[in-house]
């Protein structure tokens, strides 16, 4: 019975240590602890509070200023840190997905006071209650859809069809939020919601400037060259000035033949055509511009998708932990320190013996 007892006390001290091995390798929280569906309205005495990618005050903080007192936060799921006494809030803000300590929020009673709160703090200046005015939907992906708030975190309307580009909106409030986003008001088959403005011809008219410099200083940031276009490829030369508009005026023969081409290099003599040779211009063809057109339109949806989760990774949008080495799987420790108990105890009762 004595050699039966050490025996089981070796094999429970091993269980005890691969317990603590497990909670070592550990890499991380990997989703909250259970979802949830309510709204918390930041109230801070710093002034606002901080959005991480893990409930840990030492981890990566995501925002890069702190979310002011006011904002409204959906709280999709929950993590309770027993150790200091705080609840973590798992949610969304400006596309990351993180989350954000409780303690420094006050629940709102509902959806229309967790939007009030925000159109307060976006200021009478920004909100525009008696709005009268037409747009037409432009979204990127052909349709839009109808929110419940001014954001896609309050969600969608339900039971409402997508809009449709082309689509006139009447729109009876509109907002500038404090995140920078524009919002109105309007109504879908008899359904009042709220509709993203910057995804309609008017805005997109209105700002075209803005969103050019936006997407210059994105392409910048990233180190990316800007994607060339038709004009940026023409050498803005006297003679390819005279080229151009030639091949306009003559659109049904707006391509310049091999041969003409190689007479223009072979003549060395100082004539027109020589001065044309100085500059070198690119041939123009429809056949080039159509593969030129292809080549692009393949290559810049594979270059989003890379730069838009390269930037989710950094950012912290996917907080879940990725797969983990052999070593961190708490499995594999406790396998091996069964195997070296029972072996020890082989041992020690060979010796014995």
């Amino acid at each position: 019975m004595k050699k039966l007892a050490k025996s089981l006390l070796v094999i429970a001290l091993g269980l005890f240590m691969s317990v603590n091995v497990m909670a070592d390798v550990q890499t991380g929280k990997t989703g909250p602890d259970y979802p949830t569906d309510y709204y918390m309205i930041v109230e801070s005495k710093a002034g606002g509070i901080d959005i991480y990618s893990q409930p840990d005050l030492e981890s990566t903080r995501l925002n890069d200023e702190q979310i002011p007192n006011g904002t409204a936060l959906h709280i999709e799921g929950e993590v309770e840190d027993t150790e200091n006494n705080r609840t973590w809030g798992y949610t969304e803000y400006h596309g990351m997905y993180g989350y954000a300590p409780l303690d420094e929020c006050r629940p709102a009673d509902s959806r229309k006071e967790a939007i009030d709160s925000e159109l307060y703090i976006a200021g009478k200046d920004h909100v525009n209650y008696n709005a009268d005015y037409d747009v037409k939907a432009d979204a990127e992906g052909g349709s839009q859809k109808l929110y419940q708030g001014p954001g896609t975190k309050y969600g969608e309307v339900p039971g409402v069809r997508d809009i449709e580009n082309g689509e006139t909106l009447h729109i009876t409030q509109d907002a500038e939020m404090a995140d920078g986003s524009h919002w109105g008001v309007t109504t879908v088959d008899g359904t009042e919601g709220w509709v993203d403005l910057e995804k309609t011809e008017e805005w997109k008219a209105e700002h075209l400037d803005t969103v050019e410099e936006s997407v210059d200083a994105v392409a910048e940031a990233n180190g990316d060259a800007a994607v060339p276009t038709e004009e940026m490829t023409v050498t803005p030369t006297a003679g390819a000035a005279d080229t151009a508009s030639k091949i306009q005026e003559n659109s049904a023969d707006a391509s310049i033949t091999p041969t003409e081409a190689a007479e223009a290099t072979e003549t060395p003599a100082p004539t027109e055509t020589a001065e044309a040779t100085e500059t070198p211009t690119p041939t123009i063809t429809e056949e080039a511009d159509e593969a030129e057109n292809t080549e692009k339109d393949s290559k810049e949806p594979e270059a989003e998708n890379t730069d838009t989760k390269d930037s989710r990774e950094a950012s912290g949008q996917n907080v879940k932990v990725t797969a983990s080495r052999w070593y961190q799987n708490p499995f594999t420790w406790i396998a091996v320190i069964a195997v070296l108990a029972v072996a020890g105890l082989l041992i020690y009762h060979n010796k014995k013996k």
